[in-house]
């Protein structure tokens, strides 16, 4: 068999696919929820800086003066409005560019937190939140300076940043390109926009650090897992090996090997399972043997009697008398093999599920009357008493053909192996929803050891049962399986010189 398609390999592709997954969705959630607690951290550690600033008197006036000292990597801007036109407030003049869309919506009472790439900057995380000043009057001709807002595609071009005068110490008012001349006089702020932006390019570079740690791991998880896996399944399914070649060694001439995969797990009961199968096929192969010995043996003592009959009459001359004699042995015995023929027939017919029954309701009072009234001449011949006990309107399913024989079998053995003056029985009675008739006689009996064999085909007790009375050891065998398709069930008790009863129990409707 080749490797890629065994079950192996395609266990090993089931475990892959599923591991990968895993282990993306693993990798996915760890990235997320790393990247949320920085950001996180991040905002918390910027609405606290915000809070911090709101809680300045003259926060603008000083950020004007140029006096005040931001925090490392921190950038922090005021805008406001005025005459419909943006301006910032920033420590140093170097204020972050947010749009002016963003700004109104701050301006109108709402609370952002955004993420910016500046180029040649980097990568922000802003916070803006609307400012409400105590004091909201402001001096412009101050160090920190307070400028109109130029366009974004400007601020992208100057870097994001308009630069101040160079060689300046302490930069005034730096115009930018919109910037109105003459813009030199105090401005009344009542609201404004606190903009508070820190890199995050650390959180990017952890998070861009782990993704690449995935990308190695995963692959590198998922070869080892591989290789793992092709072992482990070779393993596993190594039992199923034996089992193959031990199911290919077995042959219909011979069906005592037996599987041994020695595990407690599914393949050992699969292989627990196989043998009992392969027991119940060498039992019917043997069955089958011993039927068609056992079936040969008994066709050939008849025909070995014709033979010999015929052989006889044919050597010389004989009287009349003695060919009639002949011709009557060989009518017996050709009887006897129509007989067993038959009983051959529904046998097989039987065991291959093909007989045909027809299933009625059926009076079991009024059935045994029938079929005790028939069996009352041999009876009478024989001087034996036929009693019977039968309760009224017991009603049974089944078929009338095989039931009757059934019933004429049991009673034609008791009449057979009953001695002259004695009895036999037939009692009807109802226990636990089933028709229960037993049928009892005073013959010669059944030894004990005979008794678990005698529902066996071609059965027969040593002397009770003896082929000179007739009998194939069929009968019981043929009643047994009558029976079984019924649904019912025939039991036997005996006592050598007192007597057999035999029990018959159908299921009532």
């Amino acid at each position: 068999m080749k490797f890629f398609q065994s079950i192996s390999f395609r266990v090993t592709l089931w475990y892959l696919a599923i591991l990968s997954i895993m282990l993306v969705s693993l990798g996915w959630g760890i990235h997320v929820t790393l990247s949320n607690r920085l950001y996180q951290k991040l905002d918390l550690s910027l609405s606290d800086r915000a809070e911090h600033l709101k809680g300045f008197r003259d926060v603008l006036s000083i950020i004007a003066s140029g006096t005040f000292e931001d925090q490392a990597g921190e950038s922090i801007t005021f805008y406001f409005l005025e005459n419909d036109r943006l301006h910032n407030i920033a420590p140093k003049g170097n204020f972050f560019p947010v749009s002016k869309e963003i700004i109104e919506r701050v301006l109108s009472g709402e609370t952002l937190f955004e993420d910016v790439h500046i180029p040649q900057k980097g990568s922000f995380r802003v916070f803006i939140s609307p400012f409400i000043p105590a004091n909201p009057v402001i001096m412009p001709d101050q160090a920190g300076g307070i400028r109109q807002q130029p366009g974004y595609e400007q601020w992208l071009r100057d870097g994001g940043f308009v630069p101040a005068p160079p060689g300046d110490d302490k930069p005034n008012i730096t115009q930018s390109p919109n910037q109105e001349k003459g813009f030199n006089r105090r401005v009344e702020i009542e609201s404004a926009a606190l903009v508070i932006a820190l890199p995050s390019e650390d959180i990017e570079s952890v998070l861009g650090h782990l993704c690449n740690i995935l990308i190695i791991a995963i692959p590198l998880t998922l070869l080892l897992a591989g290789g793992g896996g092709i072992f482990l399944a070779h393993r596993a399914l190594n039992p199923v090996k034996k089992i193959s070649d031990t199911a290919r060694r077995i042959e219909e001439s011979d069906l005592s090997r037996r599987i041994d995969v020695g595990t407690k797990d599914e393949l050992g009961f699969l292989s627990e399972t196989l043998n009992q199968m392969i027991d119940r096929l060498d039992k019917a192969f043997n069955r089958q043997k011993e039927f068609t010995s056992d079936a040969s043996h008994e066709l050939r003592g008849p025909l070995s009697v014709i033979q010999a009959e015929a052989s006889l009459s044919l050597r010389k001359s004989r009287e009349p008398w003695e060919y009639r004699k002949t011709l009557e042995v060989i009518i017996s015995e050709t009887e006897r093999m129509g007989l067993l023929t038959s009983q051959l027939l529904e046998l097989a017919r039987m065991d291959a599920k093909k007989s045909q029954f027809v299933f009625e309701s059926i009076d079991l009072n009024e059935f045994l009357h029938e079929i005790c009234e028939d069996m009352a001449i041999l009876c009478k011949n024989k001087k034996l008493e036929l009693r019977t006990d039968l309760v009224k309107q017991v009603q049974i399913a089944g078929d009338r053909k095989s039931l009757r024989r059934v019933f004429f079998n049991i009673l034609d053995n008791a009449i057979k192996y009953t001695a002259n003056g004695g009895s036999v029985r037939v009692v009807l009675d109802e226990k636990n929803r089933m028709a229960e008739v037993s049928i009892t006689d005073t013959g010669i009996g059944i030894p004990d050891d005979s008794l678990p064999h005698i529902f066996e085909r071609f059965y027969r007790v040593d002397k009770a049962r003896s082929r000179s009375d007739g009998g194939s050891g069929l009968g019981l065998s043929i009643s047994k399986d009558i029976i079984d398709v019924h649904k019912g069930r025939i039991d036997v008790i005996s006592q050598m010189g007192k007597g057999c009863r035999f029990i018959i129990a159908i299921p009532k409707i």
